[in-house]
Order: C-alpha cells, then sequence, then structure tokens
C-alpha cells in the first residue's frame, strides 16, 4: 500500500476512535450483518426471506443491528440461506473467537489461531474479516493482510467498539514501520482508553507503545520498559519478557549506555537475542566480523552482518523479499547498505543523499542517531560540516 493511502486510513481510525471516546459508542448484531451481505448475494428480496419465518419489519431491523436475534427465527432464516448449524453456532459466537484470536495472536498460538480461522471460511462479514486479518499477519501473508484492511476501511464508521479497537491495533502491527511513530504512540494511548477488560489487548497495546518509543529513541522507554515487566512477571509470561528486555538491550546499545546495556543483556534468556545482540554491538563498535557470529541469529541481524563480511551478497539479498525482518523493529534497510561501503566520500554521499532525506520523512530517531554518530566521525576526516549542522538540527 502506498504510503499516503496508510496515512490517510490511519487519520480514519484516529478520527473514529476519538469520536468513540466522546461516548458515541456503537454495538452491531454480526448475525443481522451476514445475513444482510447472504440476501444481497442471492438476490432474494426481504420479503421472500421473510415468508412464513418472520416479519419484513424484523428482519429489516435484525439486518439494521436495530435489534437481538431470536434464535428460532435466526435457525430458520439461516437454512433459507443455505447456512448450515455448525456455521450458525460459529457465527453466534464469532464475537468470542475475535477475542480468542486476539489471544492465540498474542501467546504466538498459530495452531488456535488457525483453527479459529478455519472455523468461519463460509462467513462474509466484517468479524470474521477481522479474524483473517490477525491470521495473515501471524503468517505474514501481507498481500491478503492489506487487502482485508482496505476493505474494512471502508466501513470503520459502522465497526462495533471492540472490533474497532481491534482493527485498529492489528492495522498499526501491520503498518507500524510506515507510520510516524509519534503519531502512532498517541493512537495507541486512544485504545489503552477503550481496551478496558482484555489483558491480551492491553498488553499487545503496551508492547506496540514500547517500539514506538524505541523508533522515536525516547528515554522513557525505560520507565515503560520497567512497568510492563512487573506485568509479565505477574502473568509468567517470561517469552515476551524477553521481547521486550530485548527492545530496551537494542536501546541502550544504541546510545552507547554500556551500564543499561549489560543489566538487559545479562538477564536475557532468548539466545538468539543474545547473539543478535554480540553482533550488533561488534558493528557498532567496527570490529572486524566473522563468519562464526553470523551463525544463529535472525534474518535482520544476518544481513547486518553480512554487509560486513560479504557486501555483494548483502545488497544482493537486500533487494530479494525472501528474509524475515518485517517485524524487526532494528533493522532498517539504510543502515545495512551503508555497511556495504568503505570510502570515506561515498558514505558522506550516502549520509547526503539517502539517510538524510529518509530520515526527514519518517524521524526515525533511533536510525537517526546512527547516522549522526557516523557524521561525527566522517566530519572528524574530511572537515565537513555542513552535513552534521542538517543532521544536528534534524534531530531536534
Amino acid at each position: 500500500m502506498e504510503k499516503n493511502v496508510v496515512e490517510i486510513i490511519f487519520s480514519k481510525i484516529c478520527e473514529e476512535l476519538k469520536r468513540r471516546l466522546k461516548g458515541k459508542h456503537r454495538d452491531t448484531n454480526i448475525a443481522g450483518v451476514e445475513i444482510k451481505l447472504r440476501r444481497c448475494a442471492y438476490n432474494i428480496t426481504l420479503e421472500e426471506l421473510a415468508k412464513d419465518i418472520c416479519s419484513i419489519s424484523y428482519l429489516s431491523k435484525l439486518e439494521n443491528s436495530q435489534i437481538k436475534p431470536n434464535f428460532l427465527s435466526l435457525h430458520d432464516i439461516c437454512q433459507r440461506l443455505n447456512i448450515d448449524d455448525e456455521t450458525i453456532d460459529v457465527l453466534m459466537s464469532l464475537d468470542k473467537i475475535l477475542i480468542n484470536s486476539v489471544n492465540a495472536y498474542f501467546d504466538k498460538d498459530v495452531k488456535k489461531l488457525t483453527r479459529y480461522y478455519e472455523s468461519g471460511k463460509s462467513l462474509e462479514n466484517y468479524r470474521y474479516k477481522l479474524i483473517s486479518l490477525i491470521y495473515f499477519i501471524q503468517t505474514k501473508e501481507y498481500e491478503k493482510a492489506t487487502s482485508i484492511v482496505n476493505l474494512l476501511s471502508k466501513i470503520v464508521g459502522t465497526l462495533s467498539d471492540i472490533d474497532l479497537l481491534i482493527y485498529a491495533l492489528f492495522y498499526d502491527i501491520l503498518y507500524f514501520k510506515e507510520l510516524n511513530a509519534k503519531d502512532l504512540y498517541d493512537q495507541l494511548k486512544y485504545l489503552n482508553k477503550i481496551a478496558l477488560t482484555n489483558d491480551s489487548i492491553n498488553y499487545l497495546i503496551d508492547i506496540m507503545k514500547i517500539k514506538c518509543l524505541f523508533i522515536m529513541n525516547s528515554p522513557l522507554l525505560i520507565k515503560k520498559t520497567g512497568e510492563l515487566y512487573t506485568s509479565l512477571i505477574n502473568i509468567a509470561r517470561f517469552d515476551i519478557i524477553d521481547d521486550v528486555k530485548y527492545i530496551s538491550a537494542l536501546f541502550f546499545l544504541f546510545n552507547n549506555d554500556l551500564e543499561g546495556y549489560e543489566d538487559s543483556y545479562n538477564s536475557l534468556k532468548n539466545k538468539q537475542y543474545l547473539k543478535n545482540l554480540d553482533l550488533y554491538k561488534k558493528i557498532l563498535s567496527n570490529e572486524e566480523i566473522h563468519q562464526k557470529d553470523l551463525a544463529n541469529v535472525s534474518d535482520a541481524a544476518y544481513l547486518f552482518g553480512l554487509a560486513k563480511l560479504d557486501k555483494d551478497k548483502a545488497k544482493e539479498m537486500l533487494n530479494q523479499s525472501t528474509l524475515n525482518y518485517d517485524d524487526a523493529i532494528e533493522f532498517n534497510d539504510n543502515i545495512v547498505e551503508y555497511l556495504t561501503l568503505d570510502d570515506v566520500e561515498e558514505k558522506y554521499n550516502f549520509i547526503f543523499l539517502v539517510a538524510l532525506p529518509s530520515f526527514k520523512a519518517n524521524k526515525n530517531k533511533i536510525v537517526g542517531k546512527f547516522f549522526l554518530d557516523e557524521i561525527i566521525k566522517i566530519t572528524s576526516q574530511t572537515n565537513k560540516y555542513k552535513l552534521l549542522y542538517q543532521f544536528q538540527m534534524e534531530m531536534i
């Protein structure tokens, strides 16, 4: 999706969230939505569908979420629309299935999420599409996820509160790297105000907020990760704690805070995260990289290391879409390309022509910090101060 389209839909979601926070809530009867979709797809009139089952007025109110369905009438209506009993059961419990899908995503339980996705495959309503969106993000089928996002963006105002909340959250997860981190952080605070009851939703929001703080290179990250550690310890989610500690370790490393880095590093249990950090520390310290340093690291870390070890291969892989670095918050293709350069003049021109314009566009301050440190090194060799001044002004 084009960046301006991503931002337009994001703004639309924000406006709807603000409206809901003012008390203009919406609760939708999803059974009525599904019936209307099926009826229209089969070109059946209200009168034809209601005949011998219920009044036309009742059916119209049901389709427009003005009343809750009577189970006996609903069963007869669904049978006339070729919806079998098993699908009716799924339809009637779709609100619980949606929440369970969010929980499965948070738990990284692909089997459960797949089961929820498969259970409603014959359904057309937007709540099932939300379940599909979560599933496609989990399985990294981003084109399919984008297709659902575009479809749901047209009906944002008709979504119930919980559906809007989940749509907004997974929209943010899908387009995290394309959105302005400050704007996203502010929107996530709206979501916190709406998500009062579901722990998984709140934890996913808090993790996203920490990722935003990392991109913003905000010292507030230290406070927020500490608060989240405590909450996650209370539910014994040590795997998620490692995800959060990894972000804080990266933050300290990129900011040359060795004491904070060592504390975070020593508390990590995830071996791949530890290997990643060892490699990043070598890269940032400009130490020599060996092939063994690239063993058992993530795809993102591997590409960073390869840029120092085999520049041609790194450039080739950078142009491929086979690597899994979509959800790696530390990954930045400009840094990888920069690491393949040796000549000081080439590095200077790359920062001026590529890195600085990119930073102006997305304000990724953790990436800006990396390039600012590099400019300082280059300036000491070339005495070119203009670029240093420009980058410093943009960082303010």
